[in-house]
């Protein structure tokens, strides 16, 4: 709740009219009962931006079945809830614009992030179909936007560092997100050399691969060895 009060504010201080509610968005009920409340008290919401998200960085053994469950709740399930609460009035008007908040972890693999990894290669997968489902419904006034970003200096991940690359600050992901979502950008990375690191994982060799990835070498803080379930 203090987050978003703190969003709001920073809002109010640009001039805009704000009202907030709180959802867990690992709870559909919750989810579709606040669309409704928003429907009813503000009115048509035309741009979605899916931003919320949760991490356990750990072996996979050592990830706890409920930790599993909540990153797909949130991470991807969530995204399917708000997205169905407010896709049909912008399919009715042929306007809107719906952002998925994604991750580098959509794209590339990283150890001691498979279940998260996993929801967000859901999330990139998703953000992908509904574009090509609402091109071939026709619907081309409703666009959408995926962000992918690394690490964010947010306290999300604890501890994060890379030999290569930098921890991102929250102001200018905002501001390529901006961007981004202006312009109609479909795939939005920060920093914009991802787009190349795809590419060449396409068509480099597995030693090349291997060679790169120790030059980055990504590293933050997980739980390893516990083999926990429960």
């Amino acid at each position: 709740q203090h987050g978003v009060e703190e969003t709001a504010a920073e809002c109010q201080k640009l001039g805009a009219t704000v009202q907030t509610f709180v959802v867990d968005c690992s709870k559909r009920e919750e989810i579709y009962s606040a669309a409704d409340k928003v429907k009813k008290d503000i009115g048509d919401v035309t741009i979605l931006v899916n931003n919320a998200g949760v991490i356990t960085t750990a072996d996979f053994l050592s990830t706890q079945d409920h930790q599993i469950e909540r990153m797909f709740e949130v991470n991807i399930l969530g995204h399917m809830w708000t997205t169905r609460a407010f896709l049909p009035v912008m399919m009715n008007n042929n306007y809107g614009h719906i952002v998925t908040v994604a991750s580098a972890a959509g794209h590339f693999v990283i150890p001691y992030m498979v279940s998260y990894c996993s929801s967000k290669f859901a999330a990139v997968g998703f953000h992908k179909a509904l574009t090509e489902e609402l091109s071939a419904l026709g619907k081309d006034g409703i666009k959408t936007t995926c962000l992918c970003p690394v690490f964010i200096n947010t306290g999300f991940v604890k501890n994060p560092r890379a030999r290569l690359g930098k921890i991102l600050e929250v102001e200018e992901v905002v501001e390529t997100l901006m961007e981004g979502i202006v312009t109609n950008q479909k795939m939005v990375f920060v920093p914009p050399n991802q787009s190349v690191a795809l590419l060449l994982e396409r068509v480099f060799p597995e030693r090349a691969l291997n060679l790169l990835k120790k030059m980055f070498e990504v590293k933050f803080d997980a739980v390893t060895g516990e083999r926990s379930t429960q």
